[in-house]
């Protein structure tokens, strides 16, 4: 199969691909020179909120506990699911959103590691 999308460029123009997008560049002519950078931006996606909002659970006891293995599976785990979820509603019901935010743009400028 070929490529979904081709794009031509002309001197002097540039193409920005979302992180993800595989791609192959190349230059039609070979004896013409290109260049092709790579530049990794920090893009900040709702699922990367989402991970904040989850990851900051680890401080509380109530998500540490251990879910034994004979649990994994059948109407126990289904009981699991059903009290984390509601953990996690009361948890977020009770998070102050500006203080959240606030270390949120710290973790935004001063990550260094991608995550999703």
């Amino acid at each position: 199969m070929g490529p979904d999308l081709e794009v031509d460029l002309r001197p002097g123009q540039s193409l920005l691909l979302p992180r993800g997008w595989v791609h192959n560049p190349h230059a039609l002519d070979s004896e013409v020179r290109s260049i092709h950078l790579t530049f990794a931006i920090r893009e900040r996606t709702p699922v990367w909120v989402a991970e904040k909002l989850v990851g900051c659970v680890i401080e509380k006891e109530a998500f540490r506990r251990v879910i034994l293995p004979g649990d994994i599976g059948g109407h126990r785990l289904s009981q699991h699911v059903r009290e984390v979820r509601q953990a996690l509603v009361d948890h977020l019901a009770g998070l102050d959103i500006d203080d959240f935010a606030q270390a949120l743009r710290q973790a935004a400028v001063s990550e260094k590691e991608y995550t999703t």
